[in-house]
Protein backbone atom coordinates (compact mmCIF):
# COMPACT_ATOMS: atom_id res chain seq x y z
CA UNK A 1 0.00 0.00 0.00
CA UNK A 2 1.12 3.38 -1.19
CA UNK A 3 1.06 6.35 0.72
CA UNK A 4 1.38 8.97 -2.37
CA UNK A 5 2.85 12.17 -2.31
CA UNK A 6 2.37 14.49 0.94
CA UNK A 7 2.54 18.42 0.06
CA UNK A 8 5.66 19.80 1.55
CA UNK A 9 6.40 23.67 2.51
CA UNK A 10 9.05 25.67 3.99
CA UNK A 11 8.76 28.57 6.66
CA UNK A 12 10.35 29.94 9.39
CA UNK A 13 9.56 29.09 13.05
CA UNK A 14 8.10 31.83 14.90
CA UNK A 15 7.41 29.79 18.66
CA UNK A 16 8.81 26.99 20.13
CA UNK A 17 7.62 27.46 23.70
CA UNK A 18 5.64 23.88 23.34
CA UNK A 19 7.07 20.62 23.89
CA UNK A 20 7.25 18.92 20.89
CA UNK A 21 5.60 21.45 18.84
CA UNK A 22 6.58 24.21 16.88
CA UNK A 23 4.12 27.18 14.90
CA UNK A 24 5.72 27.44 11.48
CA UNK A 25 5.00 30.86 9.12
CA UNK A 26 4.29 30.06 5.54
CA UNK A 27 4.57 32.88 3.25
CA UNK A 28 3.50 32.87 -0.89
CA UNK A 29 2.41 34.71 -3.06
CA UNK A 30 -0.94 35.14 -4.53
CA UNK A 31 -1.91 36.43 -8.06
CA UNK A 32 -4.80 38.53 -7.42
CA UNK A 33 -7.81 37.42 -9.51
CA UNK A 34 -9.09 40.53 -11.21
CA UNK A 35 -6.58 42.62 -10.52
CA UNK A 36 -3.72 40.39 -11.31
CA UNK A 37 -1.04 41.85 -8.60
CA UNK A 38 0.92 39.57 -6.78
CA UNK A 39 -0.28 39.33 -2.79
CA UNK A 40 2.07 38.45 0.01
CA UNK A 41 0.07 35.81 2.39
CA UNK A 42 0.64 34.24 5.13
CA UNK A 43 -0.41 30.70 7.07
CA UNK A 44 0.73 29.79 10.47
CA UNK A 45 1.00 25.95 11.17
CA UNK A 46 1.18 24.16 14.02
CA UNK A 47 3.82 21.15 13.14
CA UNK A 48 5.44 18.10 15.17
CA UNK A 49 8.99 18.29 16.18
CA UNK A 50 9.61 15.47 18.12
CA UNK A 51 13.60 16.37 19.18
CA UNK A 52 12.50 20.18 20.27
CA UNK A 53 15.64 20.59 17.68
CA UNK A 54 13.47 23.95 15.98
CA UNK A 55 14.12 27.13 17.39
CA UNK A 56 12.82 30.63 16.48
CA UNK A 57 13.95 32.19 13.17
CA UNK A 58 15.10 28.65 11.93
CA UNK A 59 14.03 27.72 8.31
CA UNK A 60 12.31 24.18 8.14
CA UNK A 61 10.69 22.17 5.73
CA UNK A 62 7.31 20.59 6.99
CA UNK A 63 5.16 17.83 5.41
CA UNK A 64 1.97 17.19 5.97
CA UNK A 65 0.97 14.21 7.99
CA UNK A 66 -2.48 12.39 9.59
CA UNK A 67 -3.58 14.71 12.36
CA UNK A 68 -1.85 14.64 15.12
CA UNK A 69 -4.20 16.69 17.43
CA UNK A 70 -6.87 19.68 16.96
CA UNK A 71 -4.43 21.91 14.73
CA UNK A 72 -1.14 19.89 14.09
CA UNK A 73 -1.70 17.75 11.07
CA UNK A 74 2.08 18.71 9.69
CA UNK A 75 5.79 17.76 10.66
CA UNK A 76 9.29 19.05 10.93
CA UNK A 77 11.10 16.98 8.49
CA UNK A 78 14.52 18.58 8.49
CA UNK A 79 16.16 22.29 9.59
CA UNK A 80 17.18 23.72 6.27
CA UNK A 81 18.90 26.65 8.23
CA UNK A 82 19.78 27.46 11.82
CA UNK A 83 18.84 31.27 12.81
CA UNK A 84 22.08 33.32 13.63
CA UNK A 85 22.78 33.84 17.84
CA UNK A 86 21.70 36.98 18.82
CA UNK A 87 22.98 38.61 22.28
CA UNK A 88 21.38 39.93 24.78
CA UNK A 89 22.54 43.42 24.40
CA UNK A 90 20.54 44.42 27.94
CA UNK A 91 22.64 41.81 29.76
CA UNK A 92 25.83 43.35 28.46
CA UNK A 93 24.86 46.72 29.46
CA UNK A 94 25.32 47.96 33.14
CA UNK A 95 22.44 48.57 35.86
CA UNK A 96 21.96 51.99 36.47
CA UNK A 97 18.93 51.68 39.01
CA UNK A 98 19.65 51.71 42.76
CA UNK A 99 20.12 48.43 45.16
CA UNK A 100 17.49 47.66 46.98
CA UNK A 101 17.56 47.53 50.92
CA UNK A 102 17.90 43.80 50.75
CA UNK A 103 20.78 44.07 48.38
CA UNK A 104 22.70 46.79 50.66
CA UNK A 105 22.44 44.82 53.36
CA UNK A 106 24.13 41.58 52.48
CA UNK A 107 26.17 43.06 49.99
CA UNK A 108 30.09 44.17 51.32
CA UNK A 109 31.01 47.42 52.80
CA UNK A 110 33.27 48.26 49.35
CA UNK A 111 30.31 47.04 46.88
CA UNK A 112 28.30 49.78 48.12
CA UNK A 113 27.94 52.98 46.61
CA UNK A 114 29.20 55.77 48.96
CA UNK A 115 26.25 58.90 49.47
CA UNK A 116 27.20 62.11 47.98
CA UNK A 117 27.72 64.76 50.51
CA UNK A 118 26.22 67.62 50.25
CA UNK A 119 28.42 70.54 49.00
CA UNK A 120 27.34 74.46 49.53
CA UNK A 121 26.01 75.66 46.68
CA UNK A 122 28.92 78.22 46.53
CA UNK A 123 31.96 79.94 48.57
CA UNK A 124 30.56 83.79 47.92
CA UNK A 125 26.96 82.53 49.52
CA UNK A 126 28.75 81.24 52.94
CA UNK A 127 30.80 84.81 53.00
CA UNK A 128 26.68 86.97 52.42
CA UNK A 129 25.93 85.09 55.08
CA UNK A 130 28.63 85.63 57.68
CA UNK A 131 28.81 89.47 56.76
CA UNK A 132 24.91 89.70 57.33
CA UNK A 133 25.55 88.00 60.42
CA UNK A 134 27.90 90.55 61.79
CA UNK A 135 25.75 92.78 60.35
CA UNK A 136 22.76 92.50 62.13
CA UNK A 137 25.33 91.10 65.62
CA UNK A 138 26.85 94.83 65.70
CA UNK A 139 23.26 96.50 64.95
CA UNK A 140 22.15 94.47 68.16
CA UNK A 141 24.33 96.13 70.80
Amino acid sequence: MTRGNRRRVVGVVVSDRMDKSVVVEVKRLVKHPLYKKYIRRRTRLMAHDEENAAGVGDRVELMETRPLSKRKSWRVVRILEKAPVLTKVRALEPTLEEPTPEETETAPAEARRPEPEAKPESATDETEVSQEQEETDSTGD
